[in-house]
């Protein structure tokens, strides 16, 4: 093997000490149990529905660490884990996002042809960073929500808006991140794909109206207690927005200002990306990956393991760079994508706290990508 093919492997040595480490603490634990992270909540979700007993999945009390967050027609997904024991619904959990990681970088090569050593880099950082690793480790779902990122966009630059749609419905598992495309579509006059994300999520609604009306009355004031509550009580030094920056930077009211004019600035950089490039096919996948970057870093929480959808527009910078017009602002994207990285593992072995870099460095990477899309003249009509 090459030095060349050898440094291109060599991130994934943090992979293999992270789970070999994990596994280790696992099995020299007192009772070598089953770590109940965000997972056990789905693996009890699970057997609530298979028990009959909906009402049960939604707390009527936050009094506990891991609660049901989801809307109800997500309820039926945790259906497989209710017939297995814990150990083996956990090892599904891990399988079932390393699959759709590898299903989301498969879609993204088909999606943006490249060379074959360029993928390969780009799916060794991926799978070296530390969201992939932490997805692993607690049973998210980060890498099925990548995945239909990545088929989502794999439908709209084949033509297939409707289906484009439909697929991205399914990200209305995490409201706070579909509304993004919603907007990203009226902006880009798609009216196609909002129709799909539209119908994809009325049939969402329909099928969870077995589950009885009730839970949506249920998710709704669950939704909104955890707004309340998430300010002062979620980690901010675990989230990855900008929100997360400003207050870890200071808790002072006085923050809050700050943080809006950042969004809002972000917010119309992005905004004014796709309204003028939105008839370029060609730039398609950028305004994609923008608007990933946008949902991420302007949301009021998005937690560290989420950053796995990072991979969408990383992967696309970084396949894509001859589409750059500028190489400094490329740099600079890769100094973004650089510290993002480390930052994550600086949370693990340096320190626990402290102020959260990586919103403010998505922030930084989203300013470069549409400050370079704006430079280039609009298509023609």
């Amino acid at each position: 093997m090459s030095d060349r093919a050898l440094f291109r492997l060599a991130p994934l040595a943090l992979t293999v000490f992270m789970q070999v480490t994990w596994v280790v603490g696992v099995l020299h634990s007192p009772d070598a149990a089953v770590p109940r992270h965000d997972w056990y909540i789905f693996y009890q979700t699970g057997q609530r529905l298979l028990a009959g007993q909906p009402e049960a999945i939604y707390p009527h009390v936050f009094d506990r660490g891991y609660l049901w967050l989801y809307p109800p027609f997500c309820v039926y997904l945790t259906a497989p884990l209710g017939v297995l024991p814990e150990w083996w619904a956990f090892g599904l959990c891990i399988a079932v996002e390393i699959a759709a990681v590898g299903g989301a970088l498969a879609l993204l090569r088909v999606t943006l042809p490249a060379p074959p050593p360029a993928y390969a880099t780009a799916a060794v950082v991926v799978v070296a960073s530390m969201p992939f690793n932490t997805t692993l480790a607690i049973g998210q779902v980060s890498g099925v929500l990548a995945l239909v990122l990545a088929a989502g966009l794999w439908a709209w630059r084949r033509g297939m808006p409707l289906a484009a749609g439909l697929l991205l419905a399914l990200l209305l598992a995490k409201p706070n991140l579909a509304v993004f495309f919603v907007a990203a579509c009226l902006l880009a006059r798609e009216w196609r794909v909002a129709a799909g994300i539209a119908a994809g999520g009325a049939l969402l609604v329909l099928a969870s109206l077995p589950l009885g009306v009730e839970r949506w009355q249920e998710y709704l004031a669950t939704s909104r207690h955890y707004l309340e509550v998430v300010p002062s009580v979620a980690p901010m030094w675990k989230q990855i927005t900008l929100y997360a920056f400003w207050r870890t930077v200071s808790t002072a009211p006085a923050m809050v200002a700050p943080w809006l004019a950042s969004v809002a600035g972000l917010v119309l950089l992005t905004a004014l990306a796709w309204w003028r490039r939105a008839g370029d096919a060609a730039i398609l996948p950028r305004l994609f990956g923008l608007t990933v970057l946008l949902a991420l870093v302007a949301n009021l929480y998005v937690y560290h393991y989420d950053g796995l959808l990072l991979l969408v527009p990383g992967v696309l910078w970084w396949v894509g760079r001859d589409a750059y017009r500028s190489r400094w602002l490329h740099g600079l994207i890769g100094v973004c994508v650089l510290g993002i990285f480390l930052d994550g593992y600086a949370r693990i072995f340096v320190v626990g706290e402290g102020i959260s870099w990586t919103g403010a460095l998505i922030a930084l990477w989203l300013a470069c990508e549409a400050l370079d899309l704006l430079l280039a003249p609009a298509p023609a009509a």
